[in-house]
């Protein structure tokens, strides 16, 4: 006898996405009343926590059900593991928990834009993978949108920001981090490519 019914990991399983997908849309609703408020310079400290957890949450999660639907051979082949890994490394090399006031990578408008990009992305995402895949819905508007123009807004501003990254250390940094962002770097933009295209 299961320890966990099918029913209820089923359950669990489509929490975790309404969870994570509403939570990426109130990052961006989050943004929208933050941004004319306090401008780009003060952001930071009303969101990127937020952000870092959201990040974290979503991320963890959706490998948990990768291990335990596809083990862990079929996780490590997926687009869905690659994509957690780099939200992952993303709070890794741009947590500022510390010092995100004085941080000028996040007052970059490149910030914004990767907000907007996750949000929509990584909530379309999230309520795409609860309900059956048709022909027409994957050709529809919303799917436009989010190929055409919010996976290249989110890839590019990623790319920005690390790359601003590299250029203003921070207090966080150590040598060995130092490197791997620059490792990072160099294939980012490679790896985004090969991924977009099976997006088709």
């Amino acid at each position: 006898m299961a320890l966990i019914s099918s029913r209820l990991i089923s359950r669990l399983y489509q929490f975790t996405h309404i969870s994570s997908g509403f939570l990426f849309v109130a990052l961006l609703i989050r943004w929208l009343i933050l941004l004319p408020l306090v401008g780009s310079k003060f952001l930071p400290g009303g969101i990127h926590e937020f952000l870092c957890y959201l990040l974290f949450y979503a991320s963890i999660s959706e490998l948990i059900w990768l291990l335990k639907f596809r083990g862990l051979f079929g996780t490590i082949l997926t687009r869905t593991f690659v994509k957690d890994l780099n939200f992952l490394y993303f709070i890794l090399v741009m947590h500022y928990h510390d010092d995100y006031e004085h941080a000028p990578v996040l007052k970059n408008a490149s910030y914004s834009s990767f907000i907007i990009g996750l949000a929509c992305t990584q909530a379309y995402s999230h309520w795409y993978g609860l309900f059956k895949r048709s022909i027409n819905q994957k050709k529809g508007l919303v799917w436009k949108i989010d190929t055409y123009l919010m996976m290249p807004l989110l890839y590019l501003s990623e790319m920005y920001l690390l790359l601003l990254n590299l250029r203003n250390p921070s207090f966080h940094t150590f040598p060995l981090l130092d490197k791997l962002n620059k490792v990072v770097l160099v294939i980012f933009l490679p790896v985004a490519l090969s991924l977009y295209r099976y997006q088709f």
